[in-house]
């Protein structure tokens, strides 16, 4: 995503600056404007240059890991009796990560000159979530910081867990195709037109197969860069499409309704709101706030927007359990857990119930669907070098027959 640079006033009145990814600027104005800043300037910023130092600039990010680990060491600290002051400076001589350490610099900095720790964080919403931000203040306020922190870190390590096991599913699958891309390609553009000459000079009928592939075999080795061109416009398009939240909304859409597909990035985006609703309600934070925080971290526009009619509907006092179910979103299940939930006063615990039953099944879902993507992936793999190996082979008998008559 685009990267904005901002000049704001915080709610003394001090001026911040720093730098967010957000989908477009007004992405980046309205996240701003959530976190309470008074916005000065809000611009896009200039990719990195393309020399050494620029490109090296390009890889350097804030891992996810080393939040996490930021977050459990600092738990840790803390629970000992450590000041938060103490515990920061402690925590940033131990991180190794060169951008994130000077991001927990400012942050220390900015708790020793009197600044909350929420608020010294909300001064770089790139690296601490929204959801990271809230539950920090619920802490500070209520003395359970520790216990705050330690829920963050243990929410951080189960998304990370699950994104693992997405990523390990799909390696194969994602290999094959690479290897099927490179050996079709090898032998359209780098075997076949040596046998060309030799098939054209004989005289002989080529075969349908081989005229077919010779065909492929042209529109690669002379069409190449029109098509290079024509997919580097079609990213651009798609890039800008999915910049507005019209055209993000269609997208989103269309990806639930893909069989097998669809289905299981519904239940990882719902695991993923409920486990941090969850974490949000148990921290002490109210229902209404919880949702629209927890809004931001669910990144499918339709569901999003299904969670915020939720929002909005609880404000004007219509029953929790009822716009659940007109959402449309979640199974009959999901619906009688929350419901139990609210009505014995433990929805924060129903809710992480929730996350932990669509766990499994995004596990099980994840395997099936290798299971059946492998040997299919692999048939059509063979099929198609069979096809081009008797493309070559067919001309070859052929050019027998003709010698021999």
């Amino acid at each position: 995503m685009p990267t904005y640079a901002y000049k704001v006033r915080d709610s003394k009145g001090e001026l911040v600056t720093g730098t967010l990814e957000a989908v477009n600027e007004n992405s980046a104005v309205a996240r701003l404007d959530r976190l309470g800043y008074s916005i000065i300037e809000v611009r896009g910023q200039k990719a990195a240059g393309y020399g050494a130092d620029g490109i090296l600039e390009r890889f350097k990010h804030v891992d996810r890991r080393d939040v996490i680990l930021f977050t459990r060491q600092l738990a840790t600290l803390l629970r000992t009796g450590t000041s938060i002051s103490v515990g920061l400076t402690t925590v940033c001589a131990q991180t190794t990560n060169k951008k994130f350490k000077a991001v927990l610099e400012d942050v220390t900095r900015s708790v020793h000159g009197g600044t909350s720790f929420s608020g010294a964080l909300s001064r770089h919403p790139a690296v601490f979530s929204e959801l990271f931000i809230s539950m920090v203040e619920v802490g500070e306020a209520g003395g359970i910081l520790d216990t705050v922190l330690d829920r963050l870190a243990a929410l951080g390590i189960q998304e990370l867990e699950m994104q693992s096991r997405i990523k390990s599913a799909l390696v194969y699958p994602i290999v094959l195709v690479a290897v099927a891309f490179i050996v079709v390609n090898f032998l359209i553009v780098g075997v076949l037109p040596k046998f060309v000459g030799v098939f054209r000079a004989s005289g002989a009928e080529l075969p349908l197969p081989t005229q077919i592939v010779l065909g492929l075999s042209w529109i690669v080795r002379r069409l190449w860069l029109p098509a290079l061109i024509a997919a580097g416009l079609a990213f651009v398009w798609f890039r800008d499409f999915i910049g507005k939240e019209a055209g993000r909304f269609k997208f989103h859409s269309w990806c639930l309704k893909i069989p097998i597909f669809g289905e299981l990035y519904k239940k990882i985006q719902i695991s993923r709101f409920a486990r941090a609703a969850s974490a949000l309600i148990s921290s002490g934070i109210p229902l209404l706030q919880a949702l629209s925080v927890v809004e931001k971290t669910v990144t499918n526009a339709v569901i999003r927007r299904a969670i915020e009619n939720i929002r909005v509907a609880i404000a004007e006092g219509k029953p929790l359990v009822d716009q659940f179910q007109v959402s449309g979103m979640f199974s009959p299940m999901v619906v009688q857990m929350i419901s139990t939930g609210e009505k014995s006063g433990k929805l924060d615990q129903m809710l992480q119930d929730v996350a932990s039953f669509y766990d499994p099944e995004i596990e099980y879902t994840l395997k099936n669907l290798t299971a059946l993507l492998e040997p299919f992936m692999l048939l059509v793999m063979g099929a198609m070098v069979a096809f081009i190996a008797l493309s070559v082979l067919l001309p070859i008998f052929n050019l027998i027959k003709v010698f021999r008559g």
